[in-house]
């Protein structure tokens, strides 16, 4: 092989690493981001589930029977 040659197989390994780092990068990046969406969502629901379990124990404990208290 010349010189030349040579060059330009040692280029296009050289930028085929190159876009093969940012490709594993991107798909790195888009993995760490879809996994962060889904643990925020769950953290939402769980949270929402909370809310509505309170809200049901409160509307449960006003419609229990009360007797009314005398006033002093």
């Amino acid at each position: 092989m010349t010189p030349g040659q040579v060059f330009t197989v040692a280029v296009i390994g050289g930028l085929a690493a190159i876009v093969g780092l940012a490709l594993g990068v991107g798909l790195a990046l888009g993995l760490y981001l879809l996994v962060a969406r889904l643990m925020d969502a769950v953290e939402e629901r769980q949270e929402q589930r909370r809310r509505r379990r309170d809200s049901d124990t409160c509307r449960a404990i006003f419609a229990l029977p009360t007797t009314d208290h005398p006033t002093e």
